[in-house]
């Protein structure tokens, strides 16, 4: 179609008809291996490694669920996990599935040029990659181009897979392959493939190719569409690599090399290894690391980190072992962590990247190495000390000092303590004595670069064992945002309440007359809640821990000849734990509400504790 079909324009009836019209179990099982247990199917989850199914796909509600890394939700959110689709594209190719034709919107003047731009930028970019790849694998100007490869370990299904190319010792190779497709020169150069001359002629401006007697690397996007192309000599010409520049619908800051296929191995694997060069990550996932990933010839980006963390919250750096692979991996390591997440740091010995290591050692050895890897803190710690202790008390503390602002954003309780006991014991120092002090430095630092306490989010393994917690939970629903301390007995009553919502959309106003509605603690079952009493129904689309809350949620078995004994119960605790909440706890939930965006709520809890402190509670 050629109009760009927009979210806010498909109308929810036509997403619930899509929905509808989607069978859930045979969309799954062309991802999962299926197999039926009474009312369900059960599998191995394909988010995260196990061994025992987990996986449970209910064709009646048409939800799936996995009780091993409690990830759920309905087919849209499977997919857009599984595919990394965004909603939109997920319902595109479902209805095209099952034959819904979706609505188009009447785009903009500058849309429509916006959106012509893009599509001749991929167009552009998808010619110059099959030029690249024909000349590689069938040419004999590619000859060179597949001895280097070959040398390499590289077969023609490698070449295949990553779209592997040779641009010829050419000057218009590509700009006459592609103005046989009409493209003209100064759109070439305008994608990046071409560069101006600095003199005209009288027949105007030339252009010559940007890549030129080099082997090249398609940078593939997350739909296995070519972006942009890394080139590497085969002469001792320079520069030794040249990448595609920047444009305006290319940032190399926001891709990683192969992430066309490891968006789908680093969830399998539960992690990522990051790597320097592209050979590295060939030669990783064809040993069978599909999770390996490369930054594009520049320093590990925010953006990067962030598109990691769609994926996984532990990240593996691997990088060279020299000056300039040890600097690369402290300052990667810095922005991982800030990002939020567990880094790791593997240094190799005996072979200067991964794809030598393999060659040399294999993957047995290479399988024993990963078990090396240290904490990012750790290999700071042996970086910084340079393989020799510090002695002096003052070395010793100036060590510490610098090693602090790391720890100091450790959330864990308990691996902050293990820093801590590590550096006592290395630095021969007590555990009190090294507490103390990066306590007292993390005091100093400006309220705005404190981290929110630690909130851990345990998976569960089966149906029988998710609650089995003691005392309190912690609510994790939002990580980026603090959250306060909830009563299990609440939590339970909470996720009770809206199983009976979720299967009898009656009771919505028994339940606003009983408690209102900014009573909830656990912010998922405020949205939800918040989403039923809009729209009268089950959400189709948000959040993926919303979708997931929901889909445990709904695979819940329930006694319905027991409805009204379970309503007067839950809300009976909730009254009830309601009336013993102090003010500091209602403050706590206010500021948890006004950071989500519910300022109605936040106000509600404000009216509340101003009665209160009026009545001397």
């Amino acid at each position: 179609m050629d109009n760009r079909v927009r979210e806010e324009l498909i109308p929810e009836e036509i997403i619930e008809e899509v929905r509808l019209r989607t069978e859930i179990v045979e969309v799954i099982s062309e991802y999962v291996s299926l197999q039926r247990k009474g009312k369900n199917f059960l599998g191995l989850c394909p988010f995260h490694a196990e061994k025992t199914p987990s996986f449970t796909v209910t064709p009646e509600k048409q939800m799936f669920y996995c009780f091993g890394c409690n990830t759920g939700g309905n087919v849209f959110s499977f997919v857009m996990k599984k595919e990394n689709w965004t909603f939109v594209e997920s319902v595109q190719k479902l209805a095209q599935r099952c034959g819904v034709v979706l609505p188009e919107k009447e785009m903009s003047a500058r849309e429509r040029e916006e959106t012509r731009l893009r599509r001749r930028y991929e167009e552009i970019n998808e010619w110059a990659a099959n030029y690249y790849h024909n000349l590689l694998l069938k040419s004999p100007e590619g000859e060179s181009g597949r001895r280097y490869f070959e040398k390499r370990g590289v077969d023609s299904e490698t070449m295949n897979r990553f779209r592997l190319g040779y641009a010829p010792d050419r000057w218009d190779g590509l700009l006459q392959y592609l103005q046989t497709r009409g493209v003209q020169p100064q759109e070439v150069a305008e994608v990046g493939l071409a560069l101006a001359r600095g003199k005209s002629d009288k027949d105007g401006r030339q252009f010559y190719d940007r890549f030129r007697n080099r082997v090249l690397f398609s940078i593939l996007d997350r739909r296995n569409q070519p972006i942009a192309f890394g080139g590497r000599v085969l002469d001792d010409s320079l520069p030794k690599y040249l990448n595609s520049p920047e444009t305006t619908y290319f940032n190399k800051g926001h891709h990683l090399y192969g992430i066309h296929r490891a968006h789908q191995g680093i969830r399998e694997e539960g992690y990522a290894l990051l790597v320097e060069g592209y050979m590295d990550v060939i030669a990783l996932q064809n040993a069978g690391y599909p999770n390996a990933v490369a930054s594009l010839g520049t320093a590990l980006t925010r953006d990067q980190a962030n598109l990691l963390r769609k994926y996984t919250q532990r990240i593996i750096l691997l990088y060279d072992s020299d000056d300039a692979g040890i600097h690369a991996a402290l300052r990667g390591g810095e922005i991982l962590r800030d990002a939020g997440m567990q880094v790791e740091v593997l240094t190799l010995m005996g072979a200067k990247d991964p794809d030598e290591f393999l060659k040399n050692h294999g993957r047995e050895q290479f399988n024993k190495l990963l078990q090396q890897a240290v904490t990012f803190i750790e290999f700071k710690y042996r970086t910084l000390a340079h393989h020799q202790l510090p002695q002096s008390i003052l070395e010793k503390a100036e060590l510490v000092h610098k090693l602090a602002p790391d720890i100091i954003k450790v959330t864990s309780p308990v691996e902050r303590e293990g820093y801590e006991r590590f550096l006592s014991l290395e630095l021969g120092l007590t555990l009190e004595a090294v507490q103390r002090e990066i306590t007292s430095l993390g005091q100093k630092r400006p309220k705005k670069e404190r981290f929110e306490e630690y909130s851990p989010q345990n998976p569960v393994s089966s149906v029988k064992n998710r609650d089995n917690i003691t005392n309190t939970i912690i609510c994790q629903d939002a990580p980026e945002l603090p959250q306060p301390a909830v009563d299990l007995g609440v939590y339970r009553a909470e996720r009770m309440l809206l199983r009976l919502l979720v299967e009898d959309i009656s009771l919505l106003q028994r339940i606003k007359e009983t408690l209102g509605t900014s009573f909830w603690r656990v912010s998922a079952h405020q949205q939800i809640f918040d989403y039923l009493d809009q729209e009268g129904c089950v959400p189709t689309h948000s959040n993926e821990m919303v979708q997931s809350r929901l889909a445990s949620l709904i695979l819940e078995e329930l006694d319905k000849s027991q409805t009204e004994r379970l309503f007067e119960d839950c809300t009976k605790g909730i009254l009830a734990a309601k009336a013993d909440e102090n003010v500091e706890d209602l403050q706590a939930r206010m500021v948890a509400l006004e950071k989500s965006g519910d300022m109605a709520g936040a106000m509600a809890l404000l009216k509340e504790i101003g009665e209160r402190l009026k009545r001397g509670k």
